[in-house]
């Protein structure tokens, strides 16, 4: 399965965290004076359901209503076989099939009362989706995902260390001596096993023999210039890290000069290209260095926390 299996891990996400998020949810519809609040969810952008409900789906479009003060309710064209197991691993206790979210979603609106509700990043759904609410007679009122979501929770942040510290540990074991002359494929699958194993949800592995940035594998040879890459998915949260062979680091926070890309790991996407670096208190952000080495190109790259105290490895 692409993404694994997914469970809820009380210990590491209480149920306590996820109501504390609906209580705030409740303060966002008060200030817009909306009855309900809703959020989209897709397999790439799954993020702030997640955040909301824990839901994580493996591969459906779904709209996740939050009503004020009640418990949120799951709008989704997945068969009902899987309700089961979608209740054991969210809030949801109810699940609306939805082939047509949109006129499900108005739908649940005239039963509920309601005429006008908030949508997080409204502007930015699917023009198949967009389209028919923006045309429909419910009011919907954009909400920007700043207010739902203004700063890494401590759970989020816990949850991203242990991604990264998956991460760092397998890209430590795999890069060693023994990985000179192997091809990038076996590297790759020596990578892909290992996290696979810890619980990686999601995972991407790109290598680079430093002369061309991280890449998937190709059939390239491991030698003492190569670095690799790796984006994976923990319990829903991401990280993203960088080693070479060489064991060439690079101290944070970046240097002027450096050539640095920076990425938002608490955005919408598993990951977001930020053309500045992030502003908000609290985020989570992928930092990844390019560094010359012997006229080639070395590559290491961190999760980090960019907080009141700066940017800090995870």
């Amino acid at each position: 399965m692409k993404r694994g299996l997914i469970a809820w891990d009380r210990a590491r996400l209480p149920h306590a965290a996820l109501e504390a998020r609906l209580e705030s949810i409740e303060r966002v519809c008060d200030a817009h004076e909306v009855p309900a609040l809703v959020v989209y969810s897709d397999v790439w952008r799954s993020n702030d359901a997640r955040y909301v409900s824990n839901y994580m789906p493996y591969w459906n479009r779904a709209l996740i209503v939050v009503p004020r003060g009640g418990k949120p309710i799951l709008l989704c064209s997945l068969s009902p076989r899987v309700y089961p197991w979608i209740k054991s691993v969210t809030l949801h206790e109810e699940i609306l099939p939805s082939p047509n979210l949109p006129a499900q979603l108005q739908k649940l609106a005239a039963e509920r009362g309601w005429t006008r509700v908030g949508i997080v990043d409204f502007a930015g759904l699917p023009h198949e989706l967009h389209a028919p609410l923006a045309a429909g007679s419910l009011a919907i009122v954009d909400v920007p995902r700043s207010a739902v979501r203004p700063a890494a929770t401590q759970s989020e942040v816990a949850m991203h260390r242990h991604a990264a510290e998956l991460a760092r540990r397998s890209l430590a074991n795999a890069l060693g001596a023994e990985a000179i002359g192997v091809t990038d494929h076996v590297l790759a699958g020596r990578l892909e096993l290992a996290l696979r194993r810890e619980g990686a949800e999601d995972l991407v592995v790109l290598v680079s023999d430093g002369t061309t940035p991280p890449v998937p594998a190709r059939g390239a040879r491991i030698g003492e210039l190569s670095s690799a890459a790796v984006a994976l998915e923990w319990s829903g949260h991401w990280a993203k890290v960088a080693r070479n062979v060489a064991g060439l680091t690079r101290a944070l926070p970046p240097t002027p000069g450096s050539t640095v890309w920076e990425e938002s790991l608490s955005g919408p996407y598993p990951w977001t290209a930020l053309a500045e670096p992030a502003s908000a208190e609290q985020t989570i952000v992928s930092v990844q260095f390019e560094l010359p080495a012997r006229g080639a190109r070395l590559y290491y790259g961190d999760t980090c926390l960019r907080g009141p105290e700066g940017l800090l490895p995870l």
